[in-house]
Formats: C-alpha cells, structure tokens, sequence
C-alpha cells in the first residue's frame, strides 16, 4: 500500500523544507526501512524561491495556476499511490502518521480520515498566559468539533483511497470551503454505497438495519489519528 502526500503551496518557503522532512520521517517505521510514499508539491506560482527547495526534496514539482482545489487536484492526478494525502505546506505530519494511516486502511471499511489539529505557537503567544489560554482554547475546541461532526479542514491533514477520490471526481471549484464540502460528498457517498449494498447481505429487515446501522458507524465517518 502506498501512500501519495500531495503537498500544496504559494511561496511558502519558510515552511516547504521542513514540512516535507517531516513526511519522510513520519514514514519511517522501528526496523529502519520507510513505508513507500511519494512527495508531490503542487504549487501555485510561489516567486520566493520554494518552487527551487521543493525541486531538490520531493518526488515530484507542479506547477499551475493557483487556488486550493485547483492544486488540490493537480496533485492528485499525478498521483501513483493508493491512498491519498492533502497536506498544507504548514501542517507537519506528527511521527509515524503514515504508518497509523496504513494500519487503519487494513479495514476495507474505513475510506478516509484525518489527524488531530496541534498547533505550532509563535514565541509571543508563549509569552503571553491569555493567549496561550486563548489559543489552546481555540485548538481544543476546533478538535473537538471534528469530533462531533466528523468533518476535518484541510489542514488537518485529511487522506482518502484513491479509488473514491476518483469516483467523487475530486475537489469542486469552490474558492473556499472545498475542504468540508468534499467532506460532505464523501459521507453521501458512503450511505448511497450502503443503500445498494445491504439488501444483498441481509437476513430480514431487522438484520439489515442493523448492519447497516455498524457499516455506517465504520465508514462514513472518517477516523481521526493521534
């Protein structure tokens, strides 16, 4: 199983290097060898010089018009991999991500998901105990209401197979919000697929229900990954 990190930016060279380090390390399992990934920056006409870093460390360089879901989905059709990565250029991957994503996706159930939001503070907001209280705030609540809602921003690092990316037919042209609204798509998808698929493995009325009420628990809602 191999996973495809597409990474979008806009002269981002302050975070480029150091978000893709962080890929690489985060494919790295206890035994020393790396679960098969491929970098791709899909960017969007950056002038300060990430296009240049971005060249040197990953697999592969677009570059385009800009726009989120424009890059978005650039990136995803060069894409070789399985599984399906968007990454911001400022979102670090946490230290065996791409390892809990394969273990997760063993799970023919599961299609997709995303990471808790941990935020990197600048040095003044340390400083400061009211907001550090005012961020940590903000971040504890922005968890939680992925929790609830089981829709992730994309800076949350949201992954999904290939395979239903490509059925959904990718991002939509939405200037913002593409993000949730591929989200949304994404549980339609999942209760239509239930709809046709059920009454061939039920047993009865009750059975199917119940069954259909655990598929959807396991599937449409995407997992979230510490």
């Amino acid at each position: 199983m191999a996973i495809s990190i597409i990474i979008i930016t806009l002269n981002e060279i302050d975070n480029i290097e150091n978000t893709i380090k962080m890929v690489r390390n985060s494919a790295k399992i206890s035994s020393g060898s790396s679960i098969p990934i491929e970098i791709i920056v899909s960017d969007g006409g950056s002038e300060d010089g990430t296009i240049e870093i971005a060249k040197k460390l990953a697999d592969k360089v677009e570059i385009g018009p800009s726009g989120r879901y424009l890059q978005l989905n650039i990136g995803a059709k060069l894409a070789e991999g399985d599984i399906l990565l968007f990454l911001h250029a400022d979102t670090l991957l946490p230290k065996g991500a791409i390892l809990r994503i394969v273990h997760k996706l063993k799970d023919p159930y599961i299609i997709g998901g995303g990471f808790k939001k941990k935020w990197n503070w600048k040095p003044y907001v340390k400083r400061s105990s009211f907001l550090k209280f005012v961020n940590y705030f903000w971040e504890a609540m922005g968890n939680w209401l992925v929790r609830i809602f089981k829709s992730f921003p994309g800076d949350n690092a949201v992954f999904v197979r290939k395979t239903v990316f490509e059925e959904l037919q990718g991002f939509k042209p939405l200037w913002i919000c593409e993000d949730f609204d591929f989200m949304l798509r994404l549980k339609r998808f999942c209760r239509k697929k239930l709809i046709f698929n059920g009454g061939r493995e039920g047993k009865g009325r009750n059975y199917e229900s119940t069954r259909t009420s655990q598929l959807i628990f396991r599937i449409c809602f995407p997992h979230i990954l510490w």
